[in-house]
């Protein structure tokens, strides 16, 4: 029995290959990502070692899965100590999946212990997709554009999946808990009084306007899913574009950032062109090569239409 003709589409799309030069740029990302989370992006979780048991709620699956201990001060620190050394070899593809693994479940302590307080992000699902498949994916090194892989290709594409559902549910949960209110009433002239900046402080003038933003930030969330289905590249490139610009938004407005979700959706981008080598290479002669290129581009004749003359040259200044 042959598949269906929507079956193989289907299949085509969710097993599309990837080469494997994004792999080792994901990787490092992701290692330089938790160097930055503990030290700068969230650095009070550290300070969990010296909280009570008492006030530990675990999260629901801590709850289902009882091999999540109570933090205390050798489970914390532990646990960073291991988190920050494995992701070190992980950064740079020394046993990738060894360490990948270790990471990824370092991590996942690392968010049990920070949201089992009260506190719950979001912004970090589609993260910690990244950090489970990363490990089942083969060794990689910066800029292999040859090798593809359709088991790359089907890892990115669930987290791209996890990134798209972060904007698409986080709408619904606006509407399920907020109603349609939290699109029509005062939202974000309340988030900026509580958390405005100099670049958003203006717009409380004009509450029309947050309003109107209000709206489009829900239905931005709603048909980001779009971004799974655009075949043509320079336009996904574009929605992602514009993803990363509505998130400086955010931040320079009520400093609300969502860097890991960030890192995450940088698998939708083709980082498997990035060569830090020929880069650091070439640097020295980047000067030199753009002013060739330019000199090439002026010495081209300007192309004239049948019968028309050849303007003369302008005399140089």
């Amino acid at each position: 029995m042959t598949p269906l003709p929507l079956a193989q589409k289907a299949t085509g799309w969710f097993f599309q290959p990837v080469a494997l030069g994004r792999v080792a740029a994901m990787r490092f990302l992701a290692g330089a990502f938790i160097w930055v989370d503990w030290w700068w992006y969230m650095p009070w979780i550290i300070g969990h070692r010296h909280v009570p048991g008492e006030l530990y709620q675990p999260l629901f699956i801590a709850r289902v899965l009882p091999v999540f201990p109570v933090p205390n001060f050798e489970i914390v620190v532990g646990t960073l100590v291991v988190l920050l050394a494995a992701s070190v070899p992980m950064m740079f593809n020394k046993a990738p999946r060894l360490f990948g693994w270790i990471v990824a479940i370092a991590y996942f302590e690392w968010m049990i212990i920070a949201m089992s307080y009260g506190k719950v992000d979001h912004g970090k699902f589609g993260f910690l997709i990244l950090l489970f498949l990363l490990p089942t994916m083969p060794k990689a090194r910066w800029g292999d554009r040859r090798n593809l892989s359709e088991h790359v290709g089907w890892g990115f594409n669930l987290v791209q999946i996890g990134v798209v559902c972060t904007y698409f549910f986080a709408a619904w949960a606006k509407i399920r808990y907020g109603g349609w209110e939290w699109v029509n009433s005062a939202t974000m002239t309340w988030a900026i009084l509580r958390r405005g900046t100099e670049y958003s402080n203006w717009l409380l003038e004009y509450p029309g306007l947050l309003r109107l933003s209000q709206w489009g930030m829900v239905g931005f969330e709603l048909l980001s899913p779009v971004v799974m289905f655009v075949a043509a590249k320079r336009l996904k490139y574009g929605i992602v574009a514009f993803f990363y610009c509505f998130h400086l938004t955010v931040f320079l407005a009520v400093e609300i950032s969502f860097l890991p979700h960030m890192v995450a959706m940088a698998c939708f981008l083709p980082l498997e062109r990035i060569n830090p080598r020929e880069l650091i290479r070439n640097a020295p002669r980047l000067p030199g090569l753009i002013r060739r290129k330019l000199k090439a581009r002026k010495a081209v004749p300007a192309q004239t239409r049948p019968g028309e003359a050849a303007r003369e040259a302008e005399p140089a200044s």
